[in-house]
């Protein structure tokens, strides 16, 4: 077996090779493969071309012989086609490469039924993101590609740290207060990359078909805001609050800053996936504790702003 990974060098991507690596061969695409991300998986033995998803030469050569793909493509704030069309590649290009039985397909929780969502809007940023989701888990789907699994992934406890909390929480980290959308009673359905990645392993080295054209929701627990927020302070060594925005407040920003409509919509988000039916898969899950102290140098390094500047 080997496994195409998408996103190799990404929070999924790398979690998933960790997993695999060094019984299971893995490959993928990066933009710079001396990178510190891309030297780390080199190191473990995953093998990483050079190359990008345009490069239909560097894709046939990357696929050649893999018998699975982990699809996961990225949105783009600029190009709002360029995840459809990056999917529709990477699946055409495994449908040539002749030897690929199995799809994981990692999406996003409410893909399959965004309109659930409080205030959903279909022309809002994240409403057009889900789109692009649900058309290609249909050409998962229809793809001819024997067996599939679709994963659904709650919300990344990666939005905490690192470089998505200093360009996405900048008030949270440099502050200390995150302004919010959330209510306060909001429970969101948190995942650790890990799990995913756990998941994914699972389904590509299904043997039994266990989770063969299977659909399911991803979340290791269900937090408050004001649950994470005083995990993370106790981790990073601060007082961490939330300040709930008013209904005005909310009003009078969604339309210039799409994070606050992705908010409004998440208030719904845990009515998607059930931790216990999580669990029924018998894959070991994590929780916002564990995540946060397998990543405790990363959380000191994030909320330590004595030389860091917003």
């Amino acid at each position: 077996m080997k496994v195409f990974i998408c996103g190799i060098t990404g929070s999924q991507g790398s979690a998933l090779a960790r997993l695999l690596l060094p019984s299971t061969p893995v490959v993928g695409l990066t933009r710079n493969p001396s990178s510190a991300s891309a030297a780390a998986l080199t190191s473990l033995g995953a093998e990483l071309l050079p190359g990008s998803y345009d490069d239909a030469s560097a894709l046939a050569s990357a696929l050649a012989g893999c018998t699975a793909l982990f699809l996961n493509p990225m949105p783009s704030f600029t190009d709002p086609a360029a995840e459809r069309r990056d999917g529709l590649t990477l699946l055409a290009a495994a449908k040539a490469a002749g030897t690929v039985t199995r799809v994981v397909y990692s999406t996003a929780l409410s893909v399959d039924a965004p309109e659930k969502l409080p205030n959903y809007d279909p022309e809002a940023y994240i409403a057009k993101m889900l789109s692009q989701k649900r058309f290609l888990e249909g050409a998962v789907r229809d793809s001819g590609i024997p067996h599939w699994t679709i994963l659904r992934p709650g919300n990344f406890m990666t939005n905490y740290v690192g470089e998505p909390a200093l360009t996405r929480q900048k008030d949270l980290v440099f502050e200390g207060v995150s302004a919010t959308a959330f209510a306060r009673d909001t429970k969101l359905p948190m995942v650790d990359t890990a799990t995913i990645g756990a998941f994914a392993r699972a389904a590509l080295l299904d043997a039994d078909n266990k989770f063969d054209k299977q659909e399911i929701g991803l979340a290791d627990e269900l937090l408050t805001l004001d649950e994470l927020l005083a995990k993370l302070g106790a981790a990073a060594g601060r007082t961490l609050t939330a300040r709930y925005l008013t209904d005005g407040e909310v009003e009078a920003q969604k339309m210039l800053n799409p994070m606050i409509g992705a908010q409004v919509m998440m208030r719904g988000l845990a009515q998607f996936v059930d931790v216990d039916a999580v669990k029924s898969w018998g894959v070991p899950l994590s929780s916002f504790d564990k995540f946060l102290e397998r990543e405790a140098a990363l959380v000191k390094e994030t909320y330590d702003v004595k030389n860091k500047t917003a």
